[in-house]
């Protein structure tokens, strides 16, 4: 029977001390003694409590000898509880407790095991120093539950908490070892850095163990019968072993486990209780069955802002009962928070650093943003993180020397001067694998394998994260790990880092197979390159070709203002570099003009193109790559501006030169195929259209199979053909198959899907269904704005035909009023020459003369309609549209006059004679 149950005066002091210190599970030993000994006594004196004495307190190995230190330690529980529990003993009830305690002597019988049996504690025995409460710690909820559950599940032996050094794992694990004081009856706290730290602890648990006092007095005393060992191996192996035979609850907690094979032996085992592993590794050793990992991060946006907001208010204490300066702006701290990435150790140096210094925050944010600024100087030695033995960079290096053990020699550090060149997530490891980052780890190309090796080498140190096999195989990594390491990169070997890394994305994304989404990461990693690199990836030949790929795929994926931005902010710079006429500097003004026509501006697109088409000719060559590419940008736009036979001729002229100079199947000859078709149908032939587009892609189902998205693409311009031909029906069901292969190939939520699924409900309303374009077009738009944004020209489209469909389904009068409200968003957006706009205006004119305002629809339209010859001349097919629709209408008005007239003139007849 406990103790505890039987009456024992000692026990019952000790039983009431533990419903008190459970009160704050959280707060460690040290920082509770801490609290009490700065509490004044009415007598204004301060009693010093000592940590290790208040656990033997709690206990029940040992009574203070002085009621006073009882009286702080109540005080510092109810301050840091928030008050006094209903529950609480009186004062006087306490000293009762406390004097019955103090005098009280222990049978020496009561406690002492049976000869050569393992000891039983009598109490809770706490062996070991967990580190101290940093300052202003955080509790972090999702993780202490994710502990919590873990030490509950009866099929988890060992918790592993793993991530980088200096995200909080200690402290996560020191609050799990308070609150587990509720339920273990051994505690024990290991630092496992090597083995013979780790023996030593086992051993001095062992001696604890086995002399368990019997006296009540000061003094241990050995218990008889039992094996004490004499070295520590020996003790250790009977630590060991008696855990795996004890029913005592217990918890061993092996802190910053360095190497994990070098612990073989060592890992506790036993049905009784839990061992709580704490390490930046994430080796094979450490995972296997009975083991529940928790992977450790860095603190998110709100727990880093209140982290700071916190640390940096200068708490005296509940003694003092004041604070110091007072609380930052929220957006400042924020700021700080997102530029340090959360990362829980920088954010406690650089708290530290500007209470050391003194210097103000919003200075101390300049300095972070100034990249010649290194992170050691920024985060320097002088003001250590709270309760953190090194530096962010020590702590990145000391990770980096023991991954550098694990694989070729120089391969790891490489490795992650490379990874630090780019985005710091989401990077796909085949441009880490590839040949020409294989090519930067050595002297020449090193074998994949010796790649993969230093790239998992960064992993099971924790210093990247290589996702995989069951998701995608990409790598992250902390942008803050990524700046330190550019800053130790030695001033001439960065340029050849630069274009390694440009290479390497190069590399995946010129690749036939390369897919969208792996598009979409590599131009996030081109982007941050092009910041990182330092003008590296410009040399006197030309740019590197990665950044050509800049405003090919903003256009792709629906940002044309990006485009023309980003091509425009290129082009810039290579003119100041390179001069006028290089190839590089025309091809990307091309991209800035066709951007810019893209966006609404297509007049101006063609001037500039024509213009840069002429200079191309001139320095390269009429059937150059570049100037091919050029010359189709100004046909496209010659062909919106409604110069379709002219257009036409050009695509054809173009195509016959393309295919004389560019490789089979090379993506320019077949944009050019498809605009010769799309010309033939817009001017007036829409079954050469339909036939044109049927051989493109029975081309590219050939050459690249029927669910690549190229293929997919040219099946919705097939579509829109197979419809103008009268074949209604089919093309909807073609429509169709386009929009499963693409929601397939690039995901629903792709440009290119919702631009197929916004042609399918347009076809649905032509079919006569324009209830089912309604619906459809209501989760395309709610799509596109999850997507691309609620401005996006994708999204603005979606909406407006959703408004024109539901006027044609039913409610015509709402259908006006949301045409007349995204009226102003589509001239703000796109501009009121954009031809969205002006379709717009042409729908919104098309519903009210359904609704039988014909007057105001004529005059609308007719407005319109010198607006379009205006913008985009007499001979573009919407303009021609718009011509026909007002000649229609005009016609039935005269039609409905006439028909009146003649009603009038029967009605006449048919009337009796007046005179009869």
């Amino acid at each position: 029977m406990d103790d505890r149950e039987t009456g024992d005066p000692r026990a019952l002091f000790a039983a009431a001390l533990t419903r008190l210190r459970r009160r704050v599970p959280d707060v460690s030993d040290e920082t509770l003694a801490r609290r009490a000994g700065a509490v004044v006594l009415p007598s204004g004196r301060r009693v010093a409590i000592n940590a290790r004495r208040l656990g033997e307190w709690v206990n029940g190995q040992s009574v203070p000898r002085k009621f006073e230190a009882v009286m702080v330690l109540i005080q510092a529980v109810e301050w840091t509880a928030g008050g006094a529990s209903a529950e609480q003993p009186t004062v006087a009830h306490w000293q009762q407790l406390w004097r019955a305690a103090r005098d009280y002597r222990s049978s020496p019988d009561r406690s002492s095991p049976a000869p050569g049996q393992p000891p039983q504690p009598r109490s809770r025995i706490v062996i070991g120093r967990p580190p101290s409460d940093a300052a202003a710690l955080r509790r972090r909820d999702g993780l202490a539950d994710s502990i919590d559950a873990a030490m509950r599940d009866a099929s988890v032996r060992q918790i592993l908490l793993t991530g980088a050094g200096g995200v909080g794992k200690s402290q996560l694990a020191t609050a799990a070892f308070h609150r587990a004081m509720q339920r273990a009856e051994i505690l024990l706290w290991v630092p496992a850095g090597d083995r013979l730290s780790v023996l030593g602890s086992y051993a001095r648990a062992w001696r604890a163990l086995t002399g368990v006092r019997v006296t009540g007095g000061e003094e241990e005393a050995a218990l008889p019968g039992i094996d004490r060992g004499g070295d520590d191996e020996t003790q250790a192996d009977l630590f060991l072993n008696w855990l795996r035979s004890t029913a005592t609850p217990w918890l061993v907690v092996l802190d910053d486990i360095d190497d994990p094979g070098e612990l073989g032996g060592l890992w506790p085992a036993g049905d009784a209780g839990r061992t709580v592993l704490v390490t930046r590794r994430r080796d094979a050793t450490l995972l296997r069955p009975g083991v529940r990992m928790i992977p450790v991060g860095v603190f998110t946006a709100d727990e880093a802002i209140a982290y700071l907001a916190d640390r940096l208010l200068l708490d005296l204490g509940p003694a003092a009962g004041q604070h110091g300066s007072p609380a930052h702006r929220r957006e400042d701290l924020a700021a700080l928070s997102a530029m340090l990435d959360h990362f829980p150790l920088a954010l406690s140096q650089a708290a530290a650093f500007l209470i050391d210094t003194g210097m103000d925050l919003p200075a101390y944010l300049s300095l972070l943003a100034d990249r010649r600024e290194s992170v050691a100087g920024l985060l320097p030695p002088s003001s250590p993180a709270d309760e953190h033995g090194g530096t962010v960079t020590g702590t990145l290096q000391l990770a980096l020397g023991r991954a550098e053990l694990l694989a070729p020699p120089g391969s790891v550090r490489a490795m992650l001067e490379l990874i630090s060149m780019l985005a710091p997530e989401g990077i796909p490891d085949a441009v880490l694998l590839g040949t020409a980052a294989r090519d930067w780890l050595g002297a020449g190309p090193v074998p994949e394998r010796a790649a993969l090796l230093a790239l998992r080498a960064l992993h099971r140190l924790s210093l990247v994260t290589h996702h995989g096999p069951a998701g995608p195989a990409v790598v992250d990594v902390h942008s803050l790990v990524q700046r330190a390491i550019r800053d130790d990169v030695p001033p001439e070997r960065r340029e050849r880092l630069a274009t390694a890394a440009a290479d390497a994305l190069e590399e995946v994304w010129s690749a036939p197979d390369c897919e969208p989404e792996t598009e979409t990461v590599l131009y996030r990693s081109a982007e941050v390159l092009l910041a990182r690199a330092d003008g590296h990836l410009w040399r006197a030949g030309g740019l590197h070709p990665l950044l050509r790929r800049f405003g090919r795929h903003l256009t792709a994926v629906g940002r044309p203002a990006a485009a023309r931005d980003m091509a425009q902010r290129l082009a810039d710079q290579a003119r100041g570099r390179l001069g006028d006429g290089h190839r590089d500097v025309l091809t990307l003004r091309a991209q800035a003009a066709q951007a810019e026509g893209d966006l609404g501006g297509t007049a101006a697109a063609l001037r500039s193109l024509g213009r840069i088409r002429r200079e191309a000719e001139d320095s390269l060559g009429r059937t150059d790559p570049d100037t091919l590419f050029i010359r189709l940008q100004e046909a496209r736009f010659r062909m919106e501006s409604g110069l379709i036979d002219a257009a036409l001729a050009d695509f054809v002229a173009l195509a016959a030169e393309a295919r004389g100079t560019l490789a089979a199947g090379d993506p320019l000859v077949t944009d050019a195929d498809d605009h010769v078709a799309l010309c033939r149908g817009l001017s007036g032939d829409a079954r050469g259209a339909r036939d044109g587009y049927a051989a493109i892609a029975l081309a590219l189902e050939r050459e690249l199979g029927p669910r690549h998205p190229r293929t997919l693409t040219v099946l919705t311009n097939l579509s829109r053909w197979i419809g103008e031909t009268g074949d209604v029906r089919l093309a909807v069901t073609t429509h169709q198959q386009a929009v499963d292969g693409l929601a397939s190939a690039l995901g629903r939520l792709h440009p290119e899907t919702l631009i197929a699924r916004h042609n399918l409900a347009y076809w649905h309303g032509i079919a006569g269904e324009p209830g089912a374009a309604a619906e459809q077009l209501v989760t395309a738009a709610d799509d596109a704005e999850l997507a691309l944004g609620a401005e996006h020209p994708t999204t603005l489209t979606c909406q407006v035909n959703l408004a024109y469909w539901r006027g044609v389904a039913a409610d015509t009068a709402a259908a006006l009023r949301s045409l007349e409200e995204l009226r102003p968003t589509l001239e703000r957006v796109l501009g009121a020459d954009h031809p969205r706009t002006l379709r717009a205006r042409q729908q919104q004119a098309e519903l009210l003369y359904r609704r039988g305002d014909h007057t105001t629809a004529a005059e609308r339209l007719t407005t319109l309609l010198t607006d379009m010859v205006r913008i985009q001349g007499a001979n573009h097919p919407r303009t021609r549209e718009a011509e026909r629709l007002l000649a229609r209408w005009s016609r039935e008005q005269v039609a409905a006059v006439s028909r009146q007239e003649l009603n009038v003139t029967e009605k006449a007849s048919a009337a009796p004679d007046a005179e009869s």
